[in-house]
């Protein structure tokens, strides 16, 4: 039977700024935070966003046990945040990225009252964590995940993987999105591990963390693994990592043989999406055999009669999910994933809606239509091809393309992550169209074979 409920582990702690917190300073400045929010009122809605893994988790634990709904952004982009504080003024966390002259409610500047003290810190059941992701419209859209089923899914993370003793956890990946927050912060927090709180950017880095521990467990994705197995720096370490993570995307089956021939330890490779959390998990050692997919336990799959697989699961209490993904399924319920369905991809781990970003780029003053392609190449890149208005015409010919092409990323970047952003630009007077009006998709990419 999977929880509903879960206990916080008296022995858990972070690490910040290589200083171990313990529980007890953690449920002290939960409390501190819970204390300006005396002038919410429940249930409220309130934007969360801040990169340091402990910030976070005091802010989360804070809003969710006070009664409140949390709306994690995916990214600190300034127009991300515009965009969610134009649903809730209300504000928790980093304020970098946000416009002083906004009327919302900073809860990091908010009087507080005399904070209760807390010895014992019930975990949430009753409140949710909503996702902003990008479906198949093309626009953005909230994932509610509520509290019981994120506890569900900690369950069923514990009875997949037997972690025996105490691990630092470490992460080159996001608490934002729903990989992160169970991986690096979630489950750790609950079976009593140390999290260390900083999202660290580069392998030298991971090297210096691995030095200051016997036990680590390094959460990463495809990307940055496939990255690291060109030039592997953990080696000398290797033996402090017991156990390899990776999700976000598919990790390519030589670099998983790479690295576990390099570091000792399979990958262990999760799949799953935003709205399902993990479907299944695997370990790929040889990139020749053909491994497949062990679904998580309460989630069952199957493939309707166009091919595409469908997920039943107890952990989020639907049936006939509906995946963006073809498959083939063995009669032992274990899968082997074909391709996606749909115009969501993934670039180094992020998701990128297509549509989402060709309707953005359409909304500029200088951009009467544009269609973007995946370009063939060692890592995935994006090419757009545009039809300018009169406007754009005008300021090309003034400026060149060079400076219509840097114009028209700055204005993407309001909303994207620069790793999403097109790296090639083709400029045309009308696109392809044949005579059913169907966009020729071959004639688009024939562009991009051309040189300029």
């Amino acid at each position: 039977m999977l929880a509903n409920n879960l206990q916080f582990h008296p022995s858990g702690a972070f690490v910040v700024s290589d200083k171990i917190v313990n529980q007890q300073q953690f449920f002290a400045d939960i409390a501190a935070f819970k204390a300006k929010l005396h002038t919410l009122k429940s249930p409220c809605h309130v934007v969360l966003f801040h990169p340091d893994t402990y910030q976070f988790a005091v802010r989360l634990f804070a809003l969710a046990c006070a009664g409140h709904n949390v709306i994690l952004p995916p990214n600190g982009q300034p127009e991300t945040l515009r965009l969610l504080l134009a649903q809730t003024p209300v504000f928790a966390g980093d304020t970098a990225d946000l416009d002083t002259q906004s009327a919302i409610t900073n809860l990091e500047q908010q009087a507080s009252c005399a904070p209760t003290p807390l010895t014992q810190l019930q975990w949430p059941t009753n409140t949710a964590v909503i996702f902003y992701t990008s479906g198949s419209s093309g626009q953005s859209k909230p994932i509610v995940k509520p509290w019981r089923v994120l506890n569900r899914e900690l369950s069923v993370l514990s009875m997949a993987f037997d972690l025996q003793g105490q691990f630092t956890f470490l992460a080159t990946v996001s608490h934002q999105h729903i990989y992160g927050l169970l991986f690096r912060l979630l489950w750790p927090l609950a079976k009593g591990h140390i999290i260390d709180s900083t999202q660290i950017q580069y392998p030298e880095h991971i090297v210096q963390k691995l030095k200051k521990t016997q036990q680590a467990v390094l959460v990463s994705s495809p990307a940055q693994l496939g990255r690291l197995c060109l030039d592997n720096v953990l080696i000398p370490e290797r033996a402090r990592i017991k156990w390899l993570f990776s999700s976000g995307g598919p990790l390519n089956n030589q670099h998983a043989e790479t690295l576990f021939n390099q570091l000792a330890r399979p990958v262990t490779q999760v799949f799953g999406s935003t709205e399902t959390g993990g479907i299944a998990y695997r370990q790929v050692t040889q990139a020749a055999v053909e491994v497949p997919w062990q679904p998580f336990s309460g989630n069952y799959l199957s493939i309707n009669q166009e091919g595409r697989l469908i997920l039943d699961s107890y952990i989020l209490e639907q049936s006939g999910f509906a995946l963006d993904d073809r498959a083939h399924v063995h009669s032992n319920g274990q899968f082997k994933l074909l391709g996606r369905i749909d115009r969501t991809i993934k670039i180094e781990e992020k998701r990128l809606n297509l549509d989402d970003l060709e309707n953005y780029l359409v909304s500029h003053t200088w951009v009467k239509e544009a269609k973007v392609v995946v370009l063939p190449a060692k890592r995935v890149q994006i090419g757009a091809v545009i039809v300018l208005t009169d406007d754009g015409n005008s300021e090309r010919l003034k400026q060149g393309k060079l400076i219509i092409n840097r114009t028209l990323q700055n204005y993407l970047s309001n909303r994207f992550e620069r790793i999403c952003l097109p790296r090639k630009w083709r400029y045309i007077d009308a696109l392809p169209f044949n005579s059913q009006a169907k966009l020729s998709i071959k004639i688009l990419e024939q562009y991009f074979a051309k040189s300029e």
